[in-house]
Formats: structure tokens, sequence, C-alpha cells
């Protein structure tokens, strides 16, 4: 066995590193500007180098062997400290540059996000910035994602979790409609009443079972189901019915008369918004800035 370590066992070692992290020869050549057909050659020929198979391949996924898992292990270390060092020597210059791509929902982006953004691409010109609005989860490997911005339960994931801060749902109606119909006495009587309670947003789709455990006991069935909070705003402020909104999308129409906040003493459970990116370690430093000013942000 030729134990030598060249520079193409070095980049083929890196190589095998990108594929156990994503599971995928695929998506570890794209995040490497490489064809899958090159990234498979690496790894063979760094397999015949060491005389040990790395990788175990199916037609669906791959997975590593016990000596594969041992060689990402041990090198791990290595190529994040050469990169934390490479970041540290750039950082010298107080010049951050490069793209930051997020994914978050339409109304947290337009709401929250933007303005933080906004606000670092004047103060650091060399700062772009991909932000993909969608109520989906995007992958973070297919998608190429360095951040996503998420409302509601976390799932159990590998993903590094920032809690940001969180929202609150508020119950409104315009001033036409509680003339028309009244207010509710109590969230126990909000089956009475025209809902605009669940749009297909991922961040509000756990608004029935909160208000359940709020002290509702009726089954709430909204009237109109729209994928984007400003439409059910539009709708209420039109007179349509009652919505439940998070506060950032409702304050300002509140503030302005346009919408009435219903039953402001009932305890609904706040909604968590946190910041998940893929590792805690040899975080760029580009976006690294972005989560730091987010967390200031909200």
């Amino acid at each position: 066995m030729n134990s030598q370590v060249t520079g193409e066992n070095l980049a083929a070692i890196r190589t095998l590193l990108h594929a156990i992290e994503t599971r995928s020869l695929t998506v570890a050549a794209r995040r490497l500007g490489l064809t899958p057909s090159a990234v498979s050659k690496q790894i063979s020929r760094l397999e015949e180098s060491l005389g040990v198979r790395l990788l175990e391949r199916t037609t669906r996924q791959i997975r590593p062997t016990d000596a594969g898992l041992e060689l990402s292990q041990r090198t791990r270390p290595l190529f994040e400290a050469l990169a934390e060092a490479s970041s540290a020597v750039r950082e010298r210059r107080h010049d951050i540059r490069g793209r930051v791509r997020i994914s978050t929902t339409p109304s947290l982006g337009r709401t929250r996000v933007l303005p933080v953004l906004a606000a670092l691409a004047a103060e650091h010109a060399g700062l772009d910035f991909d932000l993909v609005l969608t109520g989906r989860k995007l992958d973070f490997f297919e998608d190429e994602l360095d951040l996503a911005v998420r409302e509601g339960p976390l799932d159990d994931s590998s993903l590094v979790a920032r809690r940001l801060g969180a929202s609150r749902v508020m119950l409104c109606a315009s001033p036409s409609y509680v003339k028309r119909r009244g207010r509710p006495r109590s969230l126990e009587t909000l089956g009475d009443h025209d809902l605009l309670l669940v749009p297909a947003a991922e961040s509000l789709k756990s608004v029935p079972k909160l208000l359940a455990q709020a002290g509702g006991r009726r089954r709430l069935e909204p009237r109109f189901r729209i994928n984007d909070l400003f439409a059910i705003r539009d709708l209420a402020e039109a007179g349509a019915g009652i919505a439940a909104l998070p506060d950032y999308v409702a304050a300002s129409c509140i503030e302005a008369g346009t919408l009435l906040h219903l039953l402001p003493r009932a305890k609904i459970p706040e909604i968590p918004i946190h910041a998940l990116y893929p590792s805690r370690r040899h975080l760029p430093r580009r976006v690294s800035v972005v989560l730091d000013a987010l967390s200031a942000g909200f």
C-alpha cells in the first residue's frame, strides 16, 4: 500500500468528506464544481492508493465503510482548521465578500429578513444575497443554501439552530366585520364566525392546534385557505372574516385602524423563529455576519 500523502490524495479526501456529508456523489460534485464521474474516479483512485474500500455504493445512495468513516473523522478537523486559518487571514483585510443564499417564507422575508439584508448591503459593498421566498422547506445541499429562517417547531435534523425570536398570533378583523357580526367573546366562540385561520404557508399550519390548546374546543374550519399571509390580511381588511396572523404581518394594520385586535388577552402560544445552518464549525465569515445581523434585527 502506498501511504504517501500526495496532492491528488488530499483533493480526493476532501471530495470524500463532501460525499459522506451529503450522502450523494451528485450533490458533492455540484458543491465542488465537478462532474459526478470525476468525483467517483477521485474516490476510486483514493481507495486504490490506500488499499481499502471507503464507500459502499448502491443505485439509490452511498454510505461510508468503517474505513471511510474513520478516514473522514480523522481528516475533517484538518480541513476545517485549514479553512478557518484561511478565513482568519482574509478577515484581516476587514473586507467581507461573497454571496449568501437564504431561504425563508414570503411573509418573514418581506417584513423581517429583507430590512436586515438591505442594511448589510449598505454596510458591506462586497456582500451579495440570494433570497428564496417559499413556504416549502428546501434542502440545504440540493438547493445550496447557507441559511434558512423558519417559523414553527424544529424538525429533528443535523442542522444547527439559533433562536431569533418568536411571533405572536393575533386574531384580527376589520371594523366593518365586527360591526356586522360582532366580536367573539372567547376562543370557544370562534366557530360561530367566518374564519381565515389556516393559510397553506408552513408557518401557521399549527394555528388551529394552538387555539385548541389555548381553550378552543370546536373544530375550526376556515372559509379561505391561501398560501400567502398578506392575501389573508387583505381579505380580513375587506371584511371577509377573522384572520389569525403573526404580529409582524398584522401590527401595521392594527396601528392604522384597518384591523382590530380581537381577544388580546387570549393565551395563544407563541411560534418560535429560528435561523438554521449546516455546521457550527467552519461557518464562513460572510454567513456569520448575516446570522449575527438577523439575531440583532429580530
